[in-house]
């Protein structure tokens, strides 16, 4: 049996599906128990089954089942780990030609070239690294799994652990929260002084319903995963500049990825229901989905593919004026904010059991601005790259929004068994001025909450992100946590 198994890993190309396997199996234990069994083993055997095609064909072509087995796997790692070394290279070298796409895929290409070129020429089945590549990877796997069985008998799951600073409440009433962010909502005074737009009809209706509005309330970033990071941490992020994007931005969705308020309500025994744009442990974010699971982009989210779709299409299809595809990205919000919207008001009618706690983020008013404010579809050139600027359009698009929020909040209180929590936020406020304005216009944002029992203490006129959860689990959860400081800090382009 050994001298059999030496033998195989000695002369058979076994490497060819060790390959995905190790790397499903790795990102399995990257993101330990956050995906289903049966989502991996799909995943795998649609690598298994790429692989086995792309050696087929190159059989074709070397006449040599190692030889095109090893070509396989070397287009197979170029896919698997490519976001991995285009990272590294960017680590290496930020902000320069070799960390472009234009220097990294022209090179990668030359690399693959190389191989086949010496494969072509080489006679011998090189049997040596057939040797090496199987030994290498039973290793990795062999560490991977005992890392696994380790981590099942050790660790307990993050639901379980009650982060720093705060306690458990066992007496507190635990009602379903809707945390709905509305992706740059701005706040009145930004929308008065800036648009001569008074949005007081919209914020009465609120108050009609029973919500309490913080007139003066800003946000403490100016971008997104910034501003959603610290209110779901509550608290400032440590930042190494101030700009939004490269370490920081990672870190950001690190932290919103794993946030202390999501631990907490965990702990509490809530259910999490993710409808937003971030991906999250065991969730990933409500985009248009493949055939594969959605989970799956939690392993395969650094492959070659997927930083394709998400880095490179989109600059192919603008600079080629592709209307079709052009069309497929500019209405991809409109579907999501369509999806999530109804998923979230059906979330609502489901029987009561364990409690509920859902953030749903919906990319408006945030441009394109797809509807006027009666609800007309506006004409695809108004909706397509540089029309962020107009502001008549992005008020008419609030307009429209304002009677979906409205909707949204009726349907959720009267569908659910017993009255929810419901927050509406602007993470930030708009940002997309054809002139220079003062940058305090940019955190003016809505901030508006709805307490089944209208207790409403500690929320406060001026109340910033990093401080919301704060004052809500003060007071629905008997927590003393001491608000921080205002503070809102500019990130640059």
């Amino acid at each position: 049996m050994k001298k059999k198994l030496l033998h195989i890993i000695s002369t058979r190309p076994a490497f060819l599906l060790l390959l995905p396997l190790f790397f499903v199996l790795h990102g399995v234990a990257e993101n330990y128990d956050y995906i289903p069994a049966s989502d991996a083993l799909l995943l795998t055997a649609t690598y298994f089954t790429v692989a086995t095609l792309l050696a087929l064909a190159g059989w074709f072509i070397f006449r040599q089942w190692n030889k095109a087995c090893l070509m396989a796997t070397a287009l197979m790692a170029f896919h698997f780990f490519f976001g991995s070394l285009h990272d590294f290279i960017r680590k290496l070298a930020p902000d320069s030609f070799v960390s472009r796409h234009t220097f990294v895929l022209p090179l990668f290409f030359l690399l693959l070239l190389a191989v086949f070129i010496l494969l072509k020429r080489r006679k011998q089945p090189l049997l040596k690294l057939t040797s090496f590549l199987n030994s290498l990877l039973l290793i990795l796997l062999l560490v991977d799994t005992g890392w696994l069985i380790s981590r099942n008998w050790k660790t307990q799951s993050a639901s379980t652990i009650l982060p720093a600073g705060l306690s458990r409440c066992s007496n507190c009433a635990r009602p379903d929260i809707y945390f709905v962010v509305l992706d740059e909502y701005a706040g009145n005074t930004e929308l008065k002084e800036l648009f001569q737009y008074d949005n007081q009809p919209f914020l009465d209706s609120l108050g009609k319903r029973g919500f309490y509005t913080a007139g003066r309330s800003h946000s403490n970033y100016n971008y997104t995963p910034f501003s959603v990071a610290s209110m779901l941490n509550m608290d400032y992020l440590t930042l190494q500049g101030q700009e939004r994007a490269g370490a920081d931005l990672t870190n950001c969705y690190r932290a919103i990825r794993d946030n202390r308020v999501l631990q907490y309500l965990q702990h509490e025994g809530y259910r999490f229901y993710n409808y937003s744009v971030f991906d999250f442990k065991g969730q990933p974010a409500r985009t248009r989905e493949t055939f594969l699971p959605a989970r799956t982009r939690l392993i395969t989210a650094q492959t070659f593919l997927s930083r394709f779709d998400k880095e490179i299409r989109f600059n192919l299809i603008t600079r080629f004026k592709s209307t079709k595809n052009l069309e497929i990205l500019t209405y991809a919000n409109r579907e999501n904010n369509e999806h999530i919207y109804s998923l979230t008001e059906a979330l609502a009618a489901q029987p009561a059991g364990e409690p509920k706690f859902i953030y749903t983020h919906l990319m408006m008013p945030h441009y394109p601005y797809f509807f006027d404010s009666s609800g007309r579809e506006r004409p695809f050139e108004k909706l397509v790259e540089g029309n962020q600027t107009d502001t008549k359009a992005y008020i008419s698009y609030l307009q429209f929004a304002n009677k979906k929020i409205l909707a949204l909040v009726d349907s959720i209180k009267r569908r659910s068994a017993s009255p929810p929590v419901i927050f509406l936020v602007g993470d930030h406020g708009f940002r997309h001025f054809p002139k220079a304005v003062d940058t305090r216009y940019y955190f003016m944002n809505l901030c508006s909450v709805y307490m089944p029992a209208a207790d409403y203490k500690g929320f406060h006129d001026s109340l910033q992100g990093v401080n919301l959860f704060r004052v809500f689990l003060n007071n629905s959860f008997g927590q003393q946590l001491p608000l921080l400081p205002d503070s809102s800090i500019y990130l640059k382009d």
